[in-house]
């Protein structure tokens, strides 16, 4: 039978121990720029909160050529797809008071770069000529498959003339694209959440939210579910970080007063 090594815990703690001294050290390069920051709070996420994808960093934090090379010049080694087994080490190192863990400001510098990415990309499929029934479908979509299915299947019913004129168009790439861009909008949504419930005050978020998503007449825009996911974070970050509460009741002035609060 085989016996245990009798410094095992020592040599563990050792490797852990220059992993995260390698780790540390490339720390300030991320704390560069907001988009690497908000990479970087990635490995703080718990990895349930959207079951991360092998494509995590690509669908959700696109990052210009400069900072990609930035990025694989440092942490490219971690896989985040793989880190569900490790996050605890991140989590405890993030927690553990390190001069150079994340912090409420770095935490807010990464809520600002996701909620601009989120305003990017909700912006983007009404930057080009679609149809009528596929723009809509941008309003009322969620992430449950058999819905997301059906719409796919009714916006490919509603063009089926032009499939027998054109049976090399590009329809069905586009409703995927469709439909893996609302995924990637969901997950942004949560991960943008769970920033801002770490964010300290931030002049340049408060302005950009306020300037961008409060006011009335967007609001009463009809959301999908994940803008509406951004929008009550938003209005309760607001809240904590300034006392102030005229956010809040624009949200129940159109939501309902427990309807938006208890939302997800």
């Amino acid at each position: 039978m085989e016996q245990p090594f009798d410094d095992i815990d020592e040599i563990y703690n050792q490797k852990l121990g220059q992993v995260l001294n390698f780790f540390a050290s490339q720390l300030q390069l991320y704390y560069s720029s907001s988009r690497l920051t908000l990479l970087l709070t990635s490995l703080d996420v718990p990895p349930d909160l959207f079951r991360l994808m092998p494509d995590f960093r690509a669908d959700l934090i696109p990052l210009p050529p400069r900072l990609k090379t930035m990025d694989s010049d440092a942490l490219s080694f971690f896989s985040v797809s793989h880190l569900s087994a490790d996050w605890n080490i991140f989590r405890d190192f993030f927690d553990s008071g390190h001069p150079q863990a994340l912090d409420g400001r770095k935490h807010a510098t990464a809520a600002s770069a996701c909620l601009k990415i989120i305003f990017i990309y909700n912006q983007a499929p009404h930057s080009q000529p679609t149809p009528r029934v596929y723009r809509s479908q941008l309003h009322h979509a969620d992430l449950k498959p058999k819905t997301l299915w059906h719409r796919s299947i009714r916006f490919l019913w509603h063009l089926r003339p032009s499939f027998s004129h054109q049976p090399d168009q590009e329809t069905p790439r586009r409703v995927e694209e469709f439909r893996q861009m609302i995924k990637a909008q969901h997950r942004r949504s949560r991960h943008l959440k769970f920033l801002l419930e770490k964010s300290a005050y931030s002049k340049s978020l408060l302005n950009f939210a306020r300037r961008r998503v409060f006011r009335y007449g967007y609001l009463q825009q009809n959301h999908p579910i994940y803008m509406k996911t951004v929008i009550f974070a938003l209005a309760k970050y607001i809240r904590r970080v300034t006392g102030e509460t005229a956010e809040v009741r624009a949200c129940e002035s159109i939501w309902g007063r427990q309807g938006w609060f208890t939302a997800n």
